[in-house]
């Protein structure tokens, strides 16, 4: 087994010279001899799929595959991507069944990711550039393999963020970050680089959100014109491109969440702050800095600080913008200072960022709240919980608002019925948002305490279980309940 092991890796090991010596811009689609390009494709595709049937297991893995292979990677490396993507399943058993030679083996992934990178920058199937792709998958294949080459995936992972952020799957971007905080924790980065890295990567996990989110109501609008069209084939479609679409969508967030626990131990107020207040010292009208500071110390709810003012300050002075607006409301709001946070926030409506956008409505709704303008706050809830369909703190606002008009409330019930609409909206949040269940249980809780008896239901000429639409500005149709 021994022998067997290192006659391959001499196999392997000869790729990287010969190959690094070929002009791939000029190299022919099957090389200088096509036809035994073509033969050798034929031969490792065979055993190849045989060992795919046998799920990969190593009893099944042939050196006849992997000297095939070898031999079309080296003579018509423009071939197929085949090539490539076998390549990949090829040297990952070969890491696998040689851990002392695995670096070894590394290195010529690294070189097999690099040549496809030259060979097919582009995908064949869309014509879409790929590259960027290439460059994440091969960043995170060293991370992934041997962690101690950190650094070596930290350069690769960040030339990929660089070259185009939107070609990034989310275990790239997990990879990269936690590559960042092995350079950090190595002293091979400086602390801010943490941070830059994260809210860079959280911008990307937005957009990607985003733009998943814009696709799905495409596909939504599309089968909606599919079923009235009765095309039950093209139904059919768009319910797969829907499910894989909300898969992408879960992905995404679920990278995210990660990013977030990762970025926990680096995100104290205490920390943040001293690490911004010194680099705004350094470079106090740097645009870029200064919404990265205020971007953060909003996410991390390190808004008490003079820092968040000042930095918030100083940018909506150099840049007026609805961002900027966005965090002089969250200063106001802390304060108490409502209906100047309410105007504010109302600007930070019109932002590009969907997550800022939510938290804009998200706050004005407390602010009218605040202010005793319930059907403003049901209206701010209202939009964000459609900027994000997910978001369960939308639904227990239109609650809160609902119960705090029942004083007021003129209905058959002496504005008790208003407690069940505000139990149902409770119900709606916790259904769909975990993050806000318990606290919207417990709300849901000592609003049932204010629901009618059943007497009074009874002599009102109603009973429990039947449905009651709740009029005024209110104007929804619930269940009839007593208190228990």
């Amino acid at each position: 087994m021994k022998m067997k092991r290192f006659v391959i890796l001499a196999f392997v090991l000869g790729m990287a010279f010969s190959v690094s010596a070929q002009d791939l811009a000029t190299t022919a689609k099957y090389g200088v001899d096509s036809v035994n390009c073509v033969t050798k494709i034929s031969i490792y595709r065979e055993y190849y799929k045989q060992w795919e049937a046998a799920k990969f297991s190593p009893d099944a893995a042939s050196k006849e595959m992997i000297s095939a292979w070898r031999e079309v990677f080296l003579t018509g490396p423009r071939a197929t991507q085949y090539t490539y993507t076998n390549g990949e399943k090829i040297l990952d058993y070969l890491i696998r069944q040689n851990p002392k030679d695995k670096d070894a083996y590394i290195d010529t992934l690294c070189m097999l990711m690099d040549t496809r990178a030259v060979c097919f920058p582009n995908d064949p199937k869309t014509g879409a550039s790929q590259v960027a792709n290439i460059m994440g998958r091969k960043g995170l294949l060293i991370y992934t393999y041997n962690k101690n080459r950190y650094e070596e995936a930290y350069n690769v992972l960040k030339e990929a963020v660089a070259m185009d952020p939107s070609q990034l799957q989310g275990a790239y971007i997990d990879a990269y970050f936690k590559s960042t905080i092995d350079m950090v924790s190595n002293n091979k980065e400086e602390k801010m680089t943490i941070i830059n890295v994260y809210q860079e990567l959280s911008e990307v996990l937005d957009d990607n959100i985003k733009a998943l989110a814009e696709t799905e109501t495409q596909l939504v609008e599309a089968k909606a014109n599919a079923e009235e069209s009765g095309d039950t084939e093209a139904i059919a479609g768009f319910d797969k491109q829907l499910e894989k679409n909300e898969k992408s969508i879960n992905i995404n967030k679920g990278v995210k969440n990660n990013l977030d626990n990762l970025f926990q131990p680096y995100a104290s107020c205490d920390d943040l702050i001293k690490v911004f207040s010194a680099k705004m010292a350094e470079t106090p009208d740097d645009i870029t800095l200064l919404k990265r500071i205020t971007t953060i110390l909003d996410k991390k709810e390190c808004t008490d600080s003079k820092l968040f003012l000042d930095a918030s300050k100083k940018l909506y002075d150099l840049e007026p913008s609805p961002e900027a607006a966005y965090n002089i409301g969250v200063k106001l709001f802390k304060d108490g200072k409502n209906g100047e946070a309410a105007k504010y926030f109302e600007q930070a409506t019109s932002a590009s960022n969907n997550d800022r956008v939510y938290r804009a409505y998200r706050n004005l709704a407390y602010c009218y709240l605040n202010m005793g303008s319930t059907s403003r706050c049901r209206d701010a809830a209202r939009r964000a919980a459609a900027v994000d369909p997910t978001a369960g703190e939308p639904y227990i606002l239109i609650g809160m608002a609902y119960a705090a008009s029942a004083g007021s409330f003129d209905g058959k019930f002496g504005g008790r019925e208003v407690y069940w609409v505000a139990v149902d909206k409770c119900a709606r949040a916790a259904a769909i948002d975990p993050s806000v269940a318990s606290r919207a249980n417990s709300l849901a809780a000592s609003y049932r305490q204010h629901f009618p008896t059943t007497e009074t239901i009874f002599f009102n000429d109603y009973a429990e279980g039947q449905s009651y639409t709740v009029g005024g500005w209110i104007g929804e149709t619930t269940t009839i309940r007593a208190a228990k």
